[in-house]
């Protein structure tokens, strides 16, 4: 379970043209090229905006910029959070690539998790080989006034060796953005 303080208000801004910005939604950049409100390798907090705040795009880690984009393009899906992956260091675990995905209700839950699963599927089926694999992880999410069911869309990897899953992830992320994008 995740706590989002705010979810409410957050899922209401989603699809709100006029957001206003907020100045507390400060993120930097790491040299690692984390992004964050520390700009760091340690920190996993950040900012959560809506699609249409002017800051979005930059928001996202360029390594799944294309897909959290092609997610609310394709599914008009709400993200509330994603990363393209990192490395470990000496104060942070390595962090496999994701995108969290929050849906309105339990239809469109029921409907993402069919039309991901299927994608998966056939995206590993064809990268069998490859010890990267994408998944679909449920979770929760908890605010002052709502709980909701979310998933996370991730690449793991079988392998416990960093270097073979930062080799191997590429091939799978655009095996499966290709495979979301092409759809119709």
């Amino acid at each position: 379970m995740t706590y989002f303080s705010g979810l409410k208000e957050f899922i209401e801004s989603w699809d709100d043209r006029f957001v206003e910005a907020n100045p507390a939604e400060i993120f930097r950049q790491s040299p690692l090229g984390n992004i964050n409100t520390e700009g760091t390798a340690a920190c996993a907090d950040s900012p959560i905006l809506s699609k249409y705040h002017r800051q979005f795009k930059k928001s996202i880690e360029p390594g799944v910029r294309d897909l959290t984009i092609a997610l609310i393009f394709k599914f008009n899906c709400i993200t509330y959070s994603s990363c393209q992956g990192h490395f470990s260091t000496s104060k942070s675990q390595m962090r496999p690539r994701y995108v969290g995905i929050l849906p309105r209700n339990i239809n469109e839950y029921d409907d993402l998790v069919e039309q991901l699963t299927t994608l998966i599927e056939f995206t590993n089926g064809v990268l069998s080989q490859n010890t990267v694999e994408v998944v679909l992880t449920p979770d929760i999410l908890e605010s002052e006034n709502c709980v909701m069911p979310c998933f996370n869309l991730f690449f793991i990897s079988k392998s416990a060796d960093e270097a073979t899953y930062f080799q191997e992830v590429e091939a799978v992320y655009q095996t499966f953005l290709n495979l979301l994008t092409d759809r119709i």
